[in-house]
């Protein structure tokens, strides 16, 4: 019976223990939600799941474009405590803690 009951935990605090698990020494790309696709056109396939909800958000070309969608969703669908990839310098990403662009004022 104790296998069916909630736990007293927030969503915030159930999201944030799944998403600072250790990254599979394997994986095929360095980003958060990016996955390998079948179509070798397109590689990457971004996709994340959410209170038991699969998110499939398409498949694209380049790594870093697939990890930029990836985090304009989780920031619109999780929020504010949403992890997010590091996008290199050069490559910011679109939307992306916009309270950033205000404390630089």
């Amino acid at each position: 019976m104790g296998y069916f009951l909630r736990s007293n935990k927030s969503d915030e605090e159930r999201y944030l223990n799944l998403a600072h698990r250790p990254r599979r020494s394997n994986s095929f790309s360095k980003y958060r939600g990016v996955v390998k696709n079948s179509n070798p056109k397109v590689p990457y396939r971004v996709q994340f799941k959410y209170q038991g909800k699969t998110y499939q958000l398409g498949a694209y070309v380049d790594e870093v474009e697939a990890a930029r969608v990836y985090n304009k969703a989780v920031l619109k669908i999780i929020g504010p405590y949403a992890v997010l990839n590091e996008l290199p310098d050069n490559e910011p990403s679109p939307d992306a803690r916009e309270t950033a662009d205000e404390s630089d004022q």
